[in-house]
């Protein structure tokens, strides 16, 4: 080998040593390079998963708090409608005798005008009232029967007023009692605030 190859092959030797050292040297950097990347995209991650997790748990303080709101204001509803009909069904047991006597007139014509619709011509209806209402009913038991034709046979039951209207036969039974009208109240204005509250 001449001196011409042996210096080529040491240049060779030389420039692929060195391109080896750039290669190398250029890979470490760029798994630097990457592994800060991946080290920032981490933190960056991490800071959106915290950000989203505390938008979360506020969204969900928020529904929960209007959720507590709702129930509280219906649970105050409930409580005002209980309070107003017991109220209503107190004013009533307390009537003054003239207007407890028309109060039980109407609430019987209603029952006997329903009885009638239903079940056509009638030749007795029993007739429930509180045992209170026994003395203010005898006129109406001896009017109602002029006016509409109808034997009454009167029974008391345990209701704080009104009237429970049946047929013999026990095929119409009507409940105008004021136990039952304020049972009905009750319920229609529950209905209506639970469509009004949204629960």
């Amino acid at each position: 080998m001449n001196s011409l190859e042996s210096l080529r092959e040491a240049v060779l030797r030389k420039a692929r040593d060195e391109s080896e050292k750039i290669i190398l040297s250029a890979q470490e950097s760029a798994k630097k390079i990457l592994e800060e990347a991946v080290g920032r995209k981490k933190v960056m991650i991490e800071s959106e998963k915290r950000k989203v997790i505390s938008e979360l748990n506020y969204e969900a303080r928020v529904a929960e708090a209007r959720l507590k709101a709702r129930i509280s204001v219906s649970k105050a509803k409930h409580e005002v409608i209980n309070k107003a009909v017991s109220r209503a069904v107190k004013i009533l047991e307390e009537l003054p005798p003239e207007l407890r006597w028309k109060s039980l007139r109407t609430l019987l014509e209603e029952a006997v005008k329903e009885a009638r619709s239903s079940l056509g011509e009638l030749n007795k209806l029993i007739v429930y009232i509180s045992e209170r209402d026994l003395e203010l009913f005898k006129t109406i038991a001896r009017e109602i029967p002029l006016t509409y034709g109808v034997e009454l046979e009167v029974r008391t039951a345990r209701i704080s007023g009104g009237v429970i209207v049946e047929d013999p036969e026990g095929k119409i039974r009507i409940d105008n009692s004021y136990d039952s009208r304020s049972t009905v109240l009750l319920s229609r204005l529950s209905k209506s605030l639970v469509r009004e509250v949204g629960i």
